[in-house]
């Protein structure tokens, strides 16, 4: 540790602000590059149409060796949290002595978690492809200096797993759909409750090579609303349905603009029902190719945390719509709710005062 008692030469402040914000940014692009490439999605990605550019391919390419890009992500995020501590305290120590340990501390903290994990982390979380797309030549180029470092402690591991026994990757390759149903009906005798959830995993697996047209719901045959459609006709079109969202058209062409959450509906004043909706409560459709698979789905749903989405045909043009309860469905079999629940009420009902009988 350098204590200023007037010998030696004082860090330049210049050049030791230059190596701060370069170790900031180096941080900051390791550690949200990291989450990145942990977030990024192959649907998305050929949605975007990046899958076959230059980038995408070597992203693609990354992506199925994902612990190479990892492990440099993880090599230079020490690195450079480990140069830009030791800078932030050789420069306070020079100015406060040993207070400036407690200081470079605090500074160097503050730093690292704010704008070397927190900041790109939530970026590169709610764009992984556009940014982790923009990363890919940079932390290519990283990978290629590094490389040394991760063979090392790639051997590392290989001679950990041989000196412990027990720590093995179990490398008998990837696990497919048939052994992994074969190892859940490995037991003598399942109970009930195992071949129900064999049962339902290996539906779930079936999905991959599903179409989106065995599950999803003719768009003929969904009930839509228009721009003109008032929030008075909404409601009382929701209370007939039992549907909560409901897809919006364009009154004139009939193309669609986004749907209508009807709880948004329910807290407009009084005064706004004669009006139609209000373009503020529009909300945009995720749509999806219906080439995709419902395994796809699955996973555009739940990275997009969507609960409806409209199939289209290349051109655009509604073929039908998804819910998420409809994917939940085609692996574990019909869901009812509350208003599954009162239609069937409303039907016996309606039976029961057609043919005179008791209704219970």
């Amino acid at each position: 540790m350098l204590i200023p008692d007037g010998s030696g030469d004082p860090m330049d402040l210049g050049f030791a602000g230059v190596v701060i914000l370069m170790g900031l940014f180096l941080s900051g692009f390791f550690s949200g590059s990291e989450t990145g490439y942990m977030s990024v999605s192959r649907v998305r990605l050929r949605r975007l149409g990046r899958d076959d550019s230059p980038s995408g391919k070597r992203l693609l390419e990354q992506l199925r060796r994902i612990e190479d890009p990892i492990l440099t992500c993880l090599i230079g995020t020490n690195l450079s949290n480990v140069v830009l501590s030791a800078v932030v305290t050789l420069v306070l120590t020079e100015r406060y002595g040993r207070n400036g340990e407690a200081l470079a501390v605090v500074f160097a903290g503050v730093l690292v978690i704010i704008f070397g994990e927190i900041l790109p982390k939530v970026l590169y979380r709610e764009y992984p492809e556009q940014l982790t797309l923009a990363s890919v030549p940079f932390l290519s180029l990283a990978m290629f200096v590094l490389a040394p470092v991760r063979w090392i402690l790639k051997g590392y591991t290989s001679l950990l797993r041989l000196a412990l026994p027990g720590v093995d990757d179990g490398g008998q390759g990837e696990l497919d759909r048939r052994s992994l149903a074969a190892l859940l009906l490995s037991h003598s005798i399942p109970s009930r409750e195992e071949r129900r959830f064999t049962h339902a995993v290996n539906k779930y697996l079936d999905l991959a090579s599903r179409r989106l047209g065995g599950v999803m719901r003719p768009f003929a045959e969904v009930v839509t609303i228009t721009t003109e459609t008032t929030v008075a006709e909404c409601l009382e079109i929701a209370g007939r349905s039992g549907f909560s969202r409901l897809p919006l058209l364009d009154a004139g062409r009939g193309r669609l603009q986004g749907y209508v959450l009807v709880r948004d509906l329910i807290f407009l004043s009084r005064e706004e029902y004669p009006s139609s909706v209000p373009r503020r409560l529009w909300r945009r459709l995720l749509l999806v190719d219906q080439r995709m698979s419902p395994y796809g789905l699955f996973e555009e749903m739940r990275s997009r945390e969507r609960q409806l989405a409209v199939v289209v045909d290349p051109e655009g043009n509604p073929r039908g719509m998804i819910t998420l309860e409809d994917l939940i469905e085609a692996v574990f079999g019909s869901l009812r709710d509350e208003f599954d629940f009162h239609e069937t009420v409303s039907v016996q009902a309606r039976e029961a005062v057609t043919s005179g009988k008791d209704y219970e």
